[in-house]
């Protein structure tokens, strides 16, 4: 059967390349998004019994009443250990940045704090070396180092003799006592209770060393917490039992533990994320594209089987069964379908890299995507199944034919039905237009979250971290002084219109910091709000509006009262839209530095809001302190150009080294590629799905070209005929278009529904569209018919070029 199959193709290349290039790209596409789907989603974790990990974060009220999530204390965690019985272990974990000198340029690297249970939890062990031991959670047993896979590869070369090196982090001897495997770790808490799974994160571990007054704090909310559950405890008993945990922490100390309850959520399901939501997403789409395809091939079988009437009847007439036929039938089609899933294996191959190439950073595990030997056995299988649904009907129906009328020399039907390949092209016009809306309304919400003013001008600005080590940089004046020489000399070079420092950039909000309102007299009410710290200059760096008063200047230091910027929605927030100015509020954090710091600061002015947590977030109430009253060691470089920033790094380099030669400038960029980053996701599911929708609409148009084509050849008698009785050019070419359109009319109706059906199943991934929204439903349906009105015109043509008389002698 396999040479029948191979001969009839050779017979036909024209139906075998067409044919086999619609299902290689439909295959292809699958091929490469399951790809992405299997390695992120469906693969299981590195780590011993995945689904026993979990992750816990507070959560509790702000200020509004909305609960939201946040990291934890040490003191929270403790008595969250100490009091569990659903849980094998906790582990405790928090982020690390330390200064690597000695060893070429000097370089900040990002890792982990964690305690000795971090690893266990997980359930992972080294491949070279040891973990941590309990002792080494002890000050003064603390320097010991497990470097990432990453790590010991890029730097050590893979070295097997690394156990045991010293390594100069922070200006003190570390010891390398461990590699960890590849793995997705969690080592980073944000504010808002995530974990970004980024290998700049995950470079080295040290231990987690409190002091007891660490250990003791409750107000302190940096910390995440990692727990493996007992091997007969479900998940909601491990959540009832933190419920009333939390329920008797809240009881034993209402200031800081009021309204709070534990969140436990799966690690899987903080790995992933938001991407779980978008591959399915695209993985139904591209379903849809392939069940276009499949209708298309379809379609041209029943168009060949039309055309092989004659020889299948004279099979039937010599003996050969139906179900002969149809195996015989059957295996053309699912050779055909193996065909395009080996051309499609190819295209995956290109096609994963791209994927990986566009996609968000963000999503973890994307850059390991390839053609693995589940991904191979999806693929294989997808040919088959592929092959035997576009063969099966075409099959059935040709397997019983009528010998007397296919017998007959020539015989032609000019009132053959086509209501089943009129049935098919209607499906795939339905498809398509679930695939165009779709895509347009996802390009829509990704115009507008384009449109949202985030709260400053982030082109042509620099950024780089720079993490002064607490061995030469121990005290506050120190680090300001260190701060302001770097920020004069700056200010001085070409083609620098500003530069300043801050905590973080302003699409980061890792500092969520308690206050209260004084007017004379201090209160007892305490509220909470994303603490910014910021140098003079900030404000005009990026760009940011000053709503009223003055900026930070250098008089903002120790030497004088503590001053304080606020933005919009705090003083919506807390003084209801207007007064600010003037009042004054109490912070003890920075006093934390030192006792000569202010703790009490008047508001000085107002800035315009930041959307710190992205586009789709609302602006949250901030307060800014200035640095020289709050002087951290961690702080980010941000500097303002006159040309490309990227282009005067080296430079900005060497400014700061000729202050201070071992200190390392780190993870040098811009402000336009975080903006991109905030981005990347709605970008990335839009391009991927208008992708899909071009492609089902090239297929529609195709298939309705090609039954449109098929319908002229076989009315070419009747065509002719209806010329020679008078009819003109014109009124065939109506005839056609028509016939066309109507397909195209009912394909439209069906594909509208699915259309509404899907959009709601969209809605979590639209920002500033309703899944019903008018203009892009009428959008496709327009462009839809404008397509369907071109494919139909080239046959429509055709057929209207037939003359006559040849047109009747042509049975």
């Amino acid at each position: 059967m396999v040479k029948l199959a191979l001969r009839s193709f050779w017979k036909n290349p024209a139906f075998t390349v067409v044919a086999t290039l619609t299902l290689g790209i439909g295959i292809g596409a699958n091929t490469a998004i399951f790809s992405v789907v299997h390695t992120v989603l469906l693969q299981p974790l590195p780590f011993e019994d995945p689904s026993r990990i979990v992750s816990l974060w507070e959560y509790s009220p702000d200020d509004a009443g909305r609960m939201h999530r946040s990291r934890t204390t040490a003191a929270n965690y403790f008595d969250w250990k100490a009091e569990s019985k659903a849980f094998e272990d906790m582990a405790l974990y928090g982020s690390a940045g330390l200064n690597w000198t000695g060893d070429g340029e000097p370089e900040q690297l990002l890792g982990g704090r964690v305690s000795a249970s971090y690893f266990s939890v997980l359930g992972i062990e080294p491949v070279l070396g040891r973990t941590f031991l309990p002792e080494e959670n002890r000050i003064g047993n603390h320097r010991v180092l497990v470097l990432s896979h990453g790590l010991w590869q890029n730097r050590f070369g893979g070295a097997r003799d690394v156990i045991g090196k010293v390594l100069n982090l922070d200006d003190a001897p570390y010891q390398i006592i461990g590699v960890m495997p590849p793995g997705v770790y969690p080592t980073w808490p944000q504010a808002t209770g995530r974990t970004p799974f980024l290998p700049l994160y995950q470079q080295f571990w040290v231990p987690m060393a409190l002091s007891q007054e660490r250990a003791a704090d409750r107000g302190s909310h940096v910390y995440g917490v990692l727990a493996r559950l007992n091997a007969e405890v479900t998940l909601e008993a491990a959540r009832a039992e933190m419920t009333t945990i939390a329920r008797r922490l809240e009881d034993a100390y209402p200031r800081s533990n009021a309204g709070e309850t534990v969140l436990v959520v799966p690690y899987m399901d903080e790995v992933v994320g938001g991407a779980r939501a978008v591959l399915w997403t695209l993985l139904a789409a591209v379903g849809l594209v392939l069940l276009t395809a499949c209708a298309n091939i379809a379609g041209l079988n029943l168009a060949r089987a039309a055309a092989r009437q004659r020889e299948v009847a004279l099979r039937s007439a010599l003996g050969a069964g139906r179900s002969v036929l149809v195996r015989q039938l059957l295996s053309e089609s699912m050779l055909l379908g193996l065909l395009g899933g080996a051309l499609g294996t190819g295209l995956a191959f290109a096609a994963i890299d791209v994927l990986v190439r566009i996609s968000p950073s963000e999503i973890p595990r994307l850059a390991e995507s390839g053609l693995s030997p589940p991904v191979l056995a999806f693929t294989l299988g997808l040919s088959l199944l592929t092959g035997f649904l576009s063969g099966l009907v075409p099959a059935l129906k040709s397997s019983r034919p009528d010998l007397k009328t296919s017998l007959r020399e020539g015989a032609r039907s000019t009132t053959e039905r086509f209501g089943l390949r009129s049935s098919l092209v209607v499906c795939e016009v339905a498809l398509a237009v679930i695939l165009v809306v779709a895509a347009g309304l996802l390009v829509q919400s990704f115009r507008r979250l384009r449109e949202v003013d985030l709260g400053f001008a982030g082109k042509n600005v620099l950024l780089a971290d720079l993490a002064l080590p607490r061995s030469r940089y121990e005290d506050w004046k120190s680090v300001s002084r260190f701060h302001r020489e770097v920020l004069d000399r700056l200010r001085m070079f070409p083609a620098v219109s500003e530069a300043a420092l801050a905590y973080d950039h302003p699409l980061e909000s890792n500092w969520i910091d308690s206050f209260r309102i004084v007017d004379g007299v201090q209160t007892e009410e305490s509220f909470a709000a994303a603490l910014r710290i910021v140098s003079p200059g900030y404000f005009r760096a990026l760009g940011i509006d000053l709503r009223q008063g003055r900026e930070f200047t250098e008089l903002d230091d120790a030497e004088h009262p503590g001053a304080v910027i606020v933005n919009d929605a705090f003083v919506r927030r807390y003084f209801g839209g207007s007064g600010a100015m003037g009042r004054s509020i109490y912070s003890s954090t920075p006093s934390f530095m030192g006792i000569d710091l202010p703790d009490t600061f008047e508001i000085v002015g107002v800035v315009e809001d930041v959307r710190f947590l992205g586009p789709r977030s609302d602006p949250e109430p901030a307060f800014y302190l200035p640095a020289g009253q709050f002087p951290v060691n961690e702080m980010l470089l941000t500097v303002r150009t006159e040309t490309d920033p990227l282009g005067l790094a080296a430079g900005i380099r060497g400014e700061i080294w000729a202050i201070d030669p071992n200190l390392p400038v780190s993870n040098v960029t811009t402000m336009e590629r975080y903006v991109g980053e905030a981005l990347a996701q709605p970008r990335f599911t839009a391009s991927v799905l208008s992708f899909f929708g071009v492609a089902a609409l090239a297929l529609a148009a195709l298939g309705l070209y090609g039954i449109l084509a098929f319908t002229v050849a076989r009315r070419t008698s009747e065509i002719g005929i209806r010329m020679a009785l008078g009819a003109r050019a014109n009124d065939v070419i109506a005839m056609v278009v028509g016939q066309g359109l109507r397909l195209t009319t009912f394909g439209l109706v069906l594909g509208l529904a699915g259309a509404f059906i899907t959009s709601r199943v969209l809605s979590g991934l639209l920002f500033g569209v309703r899944g019903t929204d008018v203009t892009t439903f009428g959008a496709a349906v327009v462009f839809l018919g404008l397509v369907a009105a071109g494919a139909s015109y080239v046959p429509a043509r055709r057929a209207a070029r037939v003359e006559p008389l040849r047109a009747l002698r042509y049975d």
